[in-house]
């Protein structure tokens, strides 16, 4: 089967050459090779391209009307290339990003400013959500996601972030309801918590041994960020991640409880998830290679 574009390319090398020797010396392969090339373009459009003799390679009527069109395929061609080469290396345009809502609004804000300072021409376009996502059929570039939103094993994903959880609650509801001594005291409390998706909600905490308390919410919410306002408010006692707390502590806001105690299983990871590493866009991976440096 002919490579049509490939012949063409040779045709117009030896037209322009007007020797097949010199077109095979030009491309560095042998006189047959484009001797070949050209009687296969000649069978596939029936027609003769050149006439030859001992002394001149000259082109046919028919020669010379083919090589302006081929011309024109490949000077578009070239065109369509190098638009499609600059559009690949330029850093700019619309970059889609679907990033988990409770991590977003506490952590990828001074990280986006900062990307934009760099590559003002790019606009991030972000949608925040709590629930899972198909990154290829929504349409995004990038993911910044917790573990249960990744709905695909075909994604990369890289590692951002990893939190702890710990339990917190606000002094205004301890001076009611008293502080928990031993993780069963949770029993008598008011719980709040993240919605789970199914099963029966449980904390683990360990000391010399495990124990694993279940818990009944009374408020529940899809979002960090909304579960540690409930808790700032006074609503009750609340599992959140260590980082999202930490000003708050400090404060005195709120009271880290059961001190004592190890939280189990309690980590939140939050990663990086985009779908090829190949023929990536400039603007994606540059916004990659600067996630993964600034949340090193």
């Amino acid at each position: 089967m002919i490579n049509l574009l490939h012949a063409m390319q040779v045709f117009v090398r030896v037209a322009d050459a007007g020797s097949f020797a010199q077109a095979a010396s030009q491309l560095n392969v042998s006189t047959s090779i484009v001797t070949r090339h050209v009687a296969n373009l000649e069978s596939h459009l029936g027609i003769r391209l050149f006439q030859r003799t001992t002394r001149k390679t000259a082109l046919t009527e028919a020669g010379r009307e083919y090589m302006v069109g081929c011309r024109s395929v490949l000077d578009e061609i070239e065109e369509l290339e190098a638009r499609a080469t600059l559009t690949s290396r330029e850093i700019a345009g619309d970059l889609r990003i679907v990033a988990s809502g409770s991590f977003s609004l506490f952590q990828l804000a001074p990280f986006f400013a900062e990307y934009q300072r760099e590559y003002p021409r790019v606009v991030l376009r972000v949608i925040l959500t709590e629930q899972p996502v198909d990154l290829l059929d929504a349409g995004f570039d990038v993911g910044i996601v917790v573990d249960r939103m990744i709905t695909s094993s075909s994604l990369i994903a890289r590692r951002l972030v990893r939190a702890s959880r710990v339990p917190v609650a606000a002094p205004r509801y301890l001076t009611g309801a008293g502080s928990p001594r031993i993780p069963t005291d949770l029993a008598k409390h008011r719980i709040l918590s993240q919605t789970q998706e199914t099963g029966t909600l449980s904390w683990t905490f360990a000391k010399e041994d495990q124990e694993q308390i279940v818990v009944n919410p009374s408020f529940t919410v899809n979002n960090a960020t909304m579960l540690k306002q409930a808790a700032l408010a006074g609503m009750g006692i609340a599992m959140l991640p260590a980082g999202l707390v930490s000003d708050d502590l400090l404060a005195g806001n709120l009271i880290r409880l059961l001190p004592d105690y190890t939280v189990v299983n309690s980590d939140v990871e939050v990663s990086l998830v985009y779908p090829s590493r190949q023929y990536i866009p400039q603007k994606v991976r540059t916004f990659i290679d600067r996630a993964i440096e600034y949340f090193r």
